[in-house]
């Protein structure tokens, strides 16, 4: 593939639409921590068929692109399955309308944030069914439905064995969303878009709505871009949302809460020669209202054993500003294809990353292709992070135990292979390997807490299988 002069135009613009639509091609946030991005923030991101598809040589056309990814998590943790499908129409005249839906099925268990012990520890939540007390057990034997002493509230409790990592093994969700975006040329070398999203899952609900301009300079060897987003999302967990750093327990809890998050991009692509394509995108973002995991707990221990005494609610601010560069390079060499990338990241929460990818395209044949690929991640801790509380401590403002919020590096490689069926038409599948790598044993562990691990970090595989065509 040669980025010849009579194609340029097009993969400018493709990556200019790009830029000022897809917030998330540019990296704006380091690690998502929102209930309804709680199972990708912990892996790799599904990929998403649809927006990594250059369509400009579908003019015209329409082009639909279903997959299906399988995710799961080492240990027996998060399981997720999530079908997607996405249909954009193309039009003679450059306009362009897209239709995405997906749907997210996620089991398994997920580190409820408490540290490990050498004994069993027990947690208690609000049960999600209230009435007469009966026994459950799950696949993992560790959870059960009580009532607790002296009242008629029923509350849901599991355990921890003893050096293991605290698991609730009561996670299951389902998540159902749909993204619309509409881009129409308002000259021959500017386009307008504009965008909307919404998604549902039993405790969280997310809406937005974007606006791009994208305009090409010099013979469209030049893409200048720019977005907005602006997404408002409610969280509504089963039990309500707890008081920041109030005592775990089986009572309900407050009200829902919620957030808005504003987003914007300038991004420039620039031809550089027939063989190089680049692009630079600047993002800023900012998040304020309620930013907690309200089923995540940390653990106050004993200041000189550390054994547990009792479990708090995390607490995080509410406002966060995000700040992002993004470098990414498409070159060809000879038949092959390099995607090169990096990204540098920094918050107000105190964490400044570095992300780095690569990918190669390799044609076998002409109808079967092979790209292989790999990514590195590296951040530093938020302000507010801790692996544990003292107790006996005045207590901090904000704190939480999240392992997205620590010090560590991951690491992913994977490997695409796509086949073309017809002239139109591809079967590709997709598979990754992820892992996070922290520090186990930190210097400020105390007493048996030295021999425990303390970093909470996965191991994930995931498979995405797909197929995209076009046809007029």
């Amino acid at each position: 593939m040669q980025l010849i002069p009579h194609t340029t135009g097009n993969l400018t613009r493709t990556l200019g639409l790009l830029t000022a639509s897809l917030f998330a091609a540019t990296g704006l946030h380091a690690q998502d921590i929102s209930p309804a991005a709680s199972h990708s923030a912990y892996g790799p991101s599904p990929d998403k068929a649809s927006a990594t598809q250059d369509t400009a040589s579908d003019l015209g056309m329409t082009r639909i692109d279903t997959a299906i990814l399988f995710y799961q998590e080492a240990g027996g943790r998060v399981k997720a399955t999530e079908p997607v499908t996405s249909v954009t129409f193309n039009g003679t005249d450059g306009e362009v309308l897209s239709v995405k839906l997906t749907a997210d099925a996620l089991t398994g268990a997920t580190p409820n944030g408490a540290t490990p012990w050498k004994n069993t520890q027990t947690f208690i939540t609000p049960s999600k069914g209230q009435g007469v007390q009966t026994t459950t057990t799950s696949a993992s034997g560790h959870s059960k439905t009580v009532t607790l002493p002296g009242t008629d509230i029923v509350a849901s409790q599991y355990t921890a064995e003893p050096h293991t990592l605290p698991l609730d093994y009561g996670f299951r969700d389902t998540r159902y969303a749909v993204d619309v975006g509409y881009t129409t040329p308002i000259d021959p070398v500017t386009r307008l878009s504009v965008g909307g999203s919404f998604s549902s899952e039993q405790d969280f609900k997310s809406a937005s709505v974007s606006f791009g301009a994208a305009r090409d300079l010099f013979d469209k060897n030049t893409t200048v871009s720019a977005g907005i987003n602006l997404e408002y999302d409610k969280s509504d967990p089963y039990f309500g949302t707890p008081q920041p750093l109030s005592i775990m327990s089986g009572l309900t809890k407050g009200g829902s809460q919620s957030k808005g998050v504003f987003n914007a991009v300038l991004g420039v692509t620039q031809v550089m020669n027939r063989n190089w394509l680049a692009q630079v995108n600047y993002s800023l973002g900012a998040a304020n209202g309620y930013q907690t995991d309200p089923y995540r707990i940390l653990s106050v221990v004993n200041g000189q054993t550390g054994a547990p005494v009792r479990y708090l609610y995390e607490a995080r601010p509410k406002s966060r500003i995000r700040q992002s560069l993004y470098v990414g390079n498409k070159i060809a060499f000879g038949p092959t294809v390099t995607d090169l990338s990096a990204r540098l990241y920094h918050d107000s929460w105190g964490i400044t990353s570095v992300t780095a990818e690569i990918a190669e395209r390799v044609p076998i044949t002409s109808w079967l292709y092979v790209e292989p690929h790999a990514r590195y991640y590296s951040q530093s801790k938020a302000n507010f992070f801790h692996d544990f509380l003292i107790d006996g401590q005045a207590l901090p403002e904000f704190a939480s135990s999240d392992s997205r919020l620590a010090k560590f590096t991951a690491t992913t490689v994977g490997l695409k292979l796509g086949l073309k069926l017809t002239t139109n038409g591809e079967l590709y599948m997709r598979a990754d390997s992820y892992s996070q790598t922290g520090d186990r044993h930190p210097a400020t562990a105390i007493g048996d807490l030295q021999s425990e691990n303390l970093f909470t970090g996965i191991k994930a595989t995931s498979v995405m299988v797909g197929y995209t065509f076009a046809f007029e």
